[in-house]
């Protein structure tokens, strides 16, 4: 994968920080202290609900391990905690409990789609790690790899002249392949804090998940 996709072989980085909870989401009500079916503070005992900070930490809210490699993720695990978050605090539990609680569930249901979105999605997963350690994606950001560039050109070159069904999906194959293996990579890369080398291979993966997209609509 490091030919295929460029990788520059590792080289030693500034380390930031890993996403490190400090919210303290705990599965007891804040109000009346019962427990709770999940960290978020949403109680069906005493019917209250509050909002979470914004900045929470997405892993904390599902109650996902982050300290150790915070891409590696169980995704079915993630849909499971997803579900039951929503069960707690979905708008239309809380509709007849009044105004306020009804705006806080909305407030807290929406953070947690948010939060299952970003982090079931490979690329937006990275994007969210890189983000909470300090090097976000940014508009200009471009691949500097000219040899990577050329074989992306030539897989748009070769959808455009794709004159059969199969020939499309040989293209698709050899994205997936490529796909896979990267985010392979970038798991590796994330675990071991080599950041600006996850960022690398993360805006290759976007280029490649464009050809992907273009494959889709052929």
């Amino acid at each position: 994968m490091l030919v295929r996709l460029g990788l520059a072989r590792p080289r030693t980085f500034f380390q930031l920080r890993s996403i490190v909870s400090t919210h303290g989401l705990t599965r007891k009500c804040p109000k009346c202290s019962s427990p709770l079916s999940t960290p978020l503070p949403a109680c069906a005992n005493c019917w209250s609900i509050s909002a979470v900070p914004n900045d929470t930490p997405y892993h904390d809210i599902f109650s996902l391990p982050s300290g150790g490699n915070a891409f590696k993720i169980d995704t079915s695990l993630l849909k499971q905690r997803f579900r039951e978050a929503q069960s707690v605090c979905h708008p239309d539990t809380w509709a007849s409990k009044g105004e306020n609680e009804e705006e806080a569930a909305q407030i807290l249901s929406s953070l947690v789609n948010h939060a299952y979105q970003t982090l079931s999605n490979p690329l937006s997963r990275l994007d969210y790690i890189l983000k909470t350690n300090g090097l976000p994606f940014a508009e200009d950001d471009r691949v500097e790899d000219t040899d990577f560039l050329a074989n992306v050109l030539m897989m748009h070159e070769d959808l455009q002249e794709a004159e059969s069904q199969q020939e499309v999906e040989r293209i698709e194959s050899e994205i997936e392949e490529q796909m896979s293996e990267g985010i392979d990579e970038v798991e590796r890369l994330i675990g071991e804090q080599k950041w600006e080398q996850a960022k690398e291979l993360g805006l290759k993966l976007r280029s490649l998940e464009g050809v992907r997209r273009a494959s889709r609509n052929k």
